[in-house]
């Protein structure tokens, strides 16, 4: 508890100056309802559902239930470049507390998309999974604005894969009121 307690508190001031406005998002979106279905792939291939890792039932065996935060993510925006070192220092804060972090990044619609990100991450290493959600299924159906993904946005999920909280800003609070909560270890 006392280790709980130091983390809360080194995010008091972060989370004071962070927690912002709601993002626009698509209508079956909406704090206090399920999750919709996401389902990408990361950098290495590998096939991430949000059903297999925070779902209603009892834990399934090879599929621990977790809660996960969703940070939507452009290369080409700068505040979500800005506030990813912060996303960062939350995951090593909440890495044992059972949290999972996925960076959404949507790529944009041109050929050199992939290898800026590439260039991004080889510059910026991501310690959590990097799904690229190059046809924008995910960003429709969490984070829409007309056409265009309002980036950055911040989905957080419980493990019973019922949305918590969703902003604009990074809202470290809200995870860790979560974590403390559903008592994650």
């Amino acid at each position: 508890m006392l280790r709980f307690v130091a983390i809360t508190s080194s995010f008091l001031l972060l989370a004071a100056a962070s927690a912002g406005p709601a993002v626009a998002v698509a209508k079956n979106v909406k704090v206090g309802k399920k999750a919709p279905e996401l389902e990408l792939r990361d950098l290495e291939d590998q096939n991430y559902r949000l059903s297999e890792i925070a779902y209603p039932e009892k834990p399934r065996r090879g599929y621990p239930k977790s809660p996960v935060l969703l940070d939507f993510f452009s290369t080409s925006c700068t505040p979500c470049r800005k506030a990813l070192p912060d996303v960062i220092k939350l995951h090593h804060a909440t890495k044992d507390k059972g949290l999972k972090i996925l960076l959404v990044v949507i790529l944009e619609q041109d050929e050199d998309s992939r290898s800026d990100l590439d260039e991004f991450l080889r510059q910026n290493p991501i310690p959590f999974p990097v799904l690229v959600d190059a046809y924008h299924k995910a960003a429709k159906t969490y984070v829409t604005n007309g056409d265009t993904a309002d980036v950055p946005s911040y989905i957080l999920i419980d493990s019973n894969g019922i949305i918590r909280d969703i902003s604009s800003k990074l809202n470290p609070m809200a995870v860790l009121d979560l974590l403390d909560e559903q008592q994650v270890n």
